[in-house]
């Protein structure tokens, strides 16, 4: 996955509450790809119910109040979003399909947890806000540019409003290096198979 360090983008408002990942990745999404690359039609997929008129992916009438379809949001990095995004299922494919519609960043006030961790699995950085500053953001969005600076952990909005936000510093880690968790553990692998030599000696018994 590509490394994170500044974003500076348009930020698109989708302030729907409790947008699951059935809508983010539509089942037919995981059901009609490639069968040698089962993640090639989570793009086309994606936000089906919402991106389409109808949510008829076949006839592809995008939905204008989908704000990733206004042309002012086309090359969007950043998505502003309502409470408890990502709620419901475990799907890997869910920030998969947001990852592949150009979103590197989404800040929320509240996630799904499992989403929340797939997103750094994916090379997407989510931010958790209070409720109110997410309101004053996508109040901003259209008016010119956010930055996310991923090393400083700060937010300059259109106005040039900073504000500060927190990450796991593992995770931070994992996206400047744009490595995800087995990568991140490959780094170590001359640790690991040093340990399990000794291991060995010391508990052969493990081993049998």
């Amino acid at each position: 996955m590509k490394k994170i360090t500044i974003i500076k983008s348009m930020a698109a408002p989708l302030l729907i509450d409790n947008i699951d990942t059935d809508i983010i990745s539509p089942m037919a999404g995981l059901t009609n790809g490639d069968s040698d690359n089962p993640f090639s039609s989570v793009e086309k997929y994606a936000f089906a119910a919402i991106r389409y008129m109808d949510g008829d992916v076949e006839k592809a009438l995008l939905n204008p109040d989908f704000s990733l379809n206004d042309p002012l949001y086309s090359k969007a990095q950043i998505l502003i979003t309502g409470e408890n995004f990502g709620c419901g299922s475990s799907r890997e494919t869910a920030p998969a399909g947001i990852y592949a519609l150009g979103i590197r960043c989404i800040i929320g006030s509240t996630f799904g947890d499992i989403f929340f961790n797939n997103c750094f699995q994916q090379g997407i950085l989510p931010v958790q806000l209070d409720h109110d500053i997410i309101v004053a953001l996508a109040e901003q969005c259209g008016e010119g540019e956010f930055v996310v600076d991923l090393p400083d952990q700060k937010l300059t909005l259109p106005s040039d409003t900073v504000i500060n936000f927190e990450v796991n510093e593992f995770r931070k880690q994992s996206l400047l290096k744009g490595m995800d968790d087995i990568s991140m553990t490959l780094i170590r692998v001359a640790e690991i198979k040093n340990f399990q030599q000794n291991d060995r000696l010391k508990r052969p018994w493990i081993y049998l």
